[in-house]
This record gives structure tokens, sequence and C-alpha cells, in this order.
């Protein structure tokens, strides 16, 4: 029998190395580095080769497994079990939510066996950012609404609310993230916080979240027209929970296109994603 891995904290070059392996450019990189600092651990084998890596990132009442990766040649061993031990402990009593490419069948099996939910695909869609014209028609709707920069101390308790309604847990940490590293912005309606989306130099829109389905679409519309007025961009992606249909529906009218299908679980019933949309695969 092969011998057992050890299962190590990781070290910055370790966490480094996978990120320039497992990232497509240095933006998902940065966030890799970023994500895994609040604790990353590392399985080796018995020459002492990093064989696998597992990280959470820690929401206010939900930890989300960013990264469980194993070497393929070393599948199939319970490494992955091992990884995940120290980061979803029993005593840990908070929900558990991760994100996986869909053609991963022995992720799905994975997550099962631990008592989380498949609850919705969620896909990557990008492609040029729509003409004016189609931005308007996309803007039009029943309501009005208010922005302003979105200011984590300032909104902290409407954020809060809302991100237990949508995502099914509050997240301070990441709006300090989030500001810090993109732009942010608020809608209001009658003097209501009625939603908020966050928009990256990148193209990159969300997280975007909306005290109503209703709002979804015209939410998207204003963070497309800003992309464009702010970064001067001319190319957008998003990542779009199946069941926001209406965001989905105006992203393909808008020619938008699918890049990839993922799948998102959990063991929180307490969210409703059909008025979300998320940041990135490694901070849902």
């Amino acid at each position: 029998m092969p011998e057992e891995p050890q299962i190590l904290s990781a070290s910055a070059d370790e966490v480094a190395s996978f990120a320039r392996s497992r990232c497509r450019d240095e933006h998902a990189e940065k966030l890799y580095v970023e994500v895994a600092q609040a604790g990353a651990y590392v399985a080796k084998d018995v020459d002492g080769t990093a064989i696998g890596i597992a990280f959470a990132r820690r929401l206010d009442d939900e930890s989300f497994l960013s990264e469980l990766f194993v070497e393929p040649s070393f599948r199939g061993q319970g490494v992955a079990s091992q990884l995940l031990a120290p980061i979803w402990n029993a005593q840990d009593e908070v929900a558990r939510s991760a994100l996986f490419d869909a053609p991963e069948r022995g992720a799905a099996a994975f997550l099962l066996r631990r008592g989380l939910a498949m609850q919705t695909p969620v896909l990557e869609v990008s492609g040029s950012i729509p003409r004016e014209n189609e931005l308007a028609r996309m803007a039009a709707g029943s309501y009005r609404f208010g922005t302003e920069p979105l200011e984590p101390g300032k909104h902290r308790g409407a954020l809060a609310q809302l991100d237990r309604e949508v995502r099914g847990t509050s997240r301070s940490i990441d709006h300090a993230y989030f500001s810090e590293s993109g732009r942010g912005f608020i809608f209001r309606r009658d003097e209501e916080i009625a939603g908020y989306v966050y928009l990256w130099p990148s193209g990159r829109i969300g997280p975007l979240a909306a005290a109503s389905q209703t709002y979804v679409v015209q939410f998207f519309a204003f963070a497309l027209a800003a992309l464009r007025s702010t970064f001067d961009a001319s190319w957008c992606v998003a990542l779009v929970p199946g069941t926001n249909l209406r965001m989905l529906r105006a992203a393909m009218r808008a020619g938008l296109t699918v890049q990839s299908l993922r799948i998102f679980a959990g063991d929180n019933g307490n969210l409703d994603l059909s008025r979300y949309a998320g940041f990135h695969p490694l901070l849902f």
C-alpha cells in the first residue's frame, strides 16, 4: 500500500507555485494567493513533492471551498479527504459551499458524500459590451434608481442584510477586498438600498445583488455601461447562477456567450441566487 501523504500548512512559495499552474491570468494568480492567505494546506508524497492543495474562504456564516486540487495520478487514494479535514472540521458549525466544474463527476460525488446539495448551475458568460442603443433598451424599465459609490463602512448594515437574503451569509471581509480592488456602486430606490454591483478593470462584473429579481436586468445594463465609461472596457465577463434567468436572458439577447459551466453546491438552503451574480470561481 502507498504511504499516506503528509498534510501540512502551505508555504507562500507552494501557494504561488500552484497559482501559476492553476490560473489562467495574472489577476487570477493574485486572487489565488490572496484567498489562500487565510490558511492553505498541501499534501506531500514520500519524496516531499506537493501533490495537492486546499483552502477555503471564510464568510461570516459560511466556509466556501475555493480550491481543492489533487494531482491526477494521486486521485482515488483519499488525499482530497485528508486535505479537507483541517478546513471543514466537525467543530466548525458554519454552512459549507463549493463551486466545481460541471464535467468533474468525482467532485460532485465527493461533495454529495459530505452532505452538500447540488443547488444550481453557474454559467460564465462573456463577450463584447453591447452598443449604446442595446444598453438603453436593457436599462429601460418600470423603476428608476439612484447610484452612489459603495462604501463598506457606511453601507455595512444594508449590505449584510442583502447578502444574507441572496448569498445566505453576510461577507464583510469580502466587501473590504472588493472595494479596495474594484469599483462598487450602490443602487437606491425611494431612499432604500435596492442592490449593489462591483466592476473591475478586466471587464468583470460581480458580485451583483438585487433586492428583487425585477431589478436585475437594469442593474446589469448599468454595469455594462459603467464598465465602458469607467474603464474604457470593450469586453465583459460575469458569473451568473442558472436560477438568475432574467440576467442570463439579457446576456444572451446582448450577444454574450457561455464560456464555461460550473455547479454551485452547498448545505445552506437560505439563499436566493436568482438575484445574484458572483465575482470569481475562487471567491463566489
